[in-house]
């Protein structure tokens, strides 16, 4: 009994000593529960798991689109080149692919279009925070805090992003 209870005691120190401290800087503590329009885990074309929630803070663009979409191929050229120049100035911008020509069809399509931002697919989840976009491109602007700025249907130039971007960052 006597070992049992020494035994208690250490591990309740070794708890103590060792567990999450104020200031801590765990991955718990840098994702909210309610990031509102960023409640979403989307699944990458690698496969990995990609929670939004990580880019409450800054302004994100969600861009809706598919490989067969004339639109979108002429759109996402402007977004490699706005996530180029903005990835440094809390940024962020996430492609999500409906995918109806398969998911390597996606993953050829952003090596060919040199897509340099998350690339995700379209699931169940999506579709219950967003809808099911009736055309793609739909893309939505999203504020630092996590509430859509603005939903936009259809092909936008490059200009158009970047002044919404800059009006959301104060640049």
């Amino acid at each position: 009994m006597r070992k049992f209870v020494l035994m208690f005691l250490a591990i309740l120190i070794v708890g103590q000593v060792g567990g999450c401290q104020p200031g801590d800087k765990s991955s718990a503590a840098k994702i909210p529960t309610d990031a509102k329009m960023l409640n979403l885990t989307l699944t990458d074309v690698d496969g990995n798991k990609l929670d939004l929630r990580q880019f409450f803070g800054k302004v994100v663009i969600l861009d809706f689109w598919d490989t067969w979409c004339g639109p979108c191929r002429r759109e996402i050229p402007n977004f490699v080149s706005l996530y180029k120049d903005y990835k440094d100035k809390d940024f962020v911008m996430v492609g999500v692919a409906f995918a109806r020509q398969g998911n390597e069809a996606v993953k050829k399509f952003g090596q060919d279009y040199g897509i340099n931002y998350h690339n995700a697919l379209f699931n169940e989840e999506a579709a219950q925070l967003y809808g099911r976009p009736p055309s793609v491109p739909t893309t939505y602007i999203i504020n630092q805090q996590g509430q859509i700025h603005q939903k936009v249907v259809g092909f936008r130039d490059r200009a158009y992003f970047e002044n919404e971007i800059k009006k959301l960052l104060n640049l």
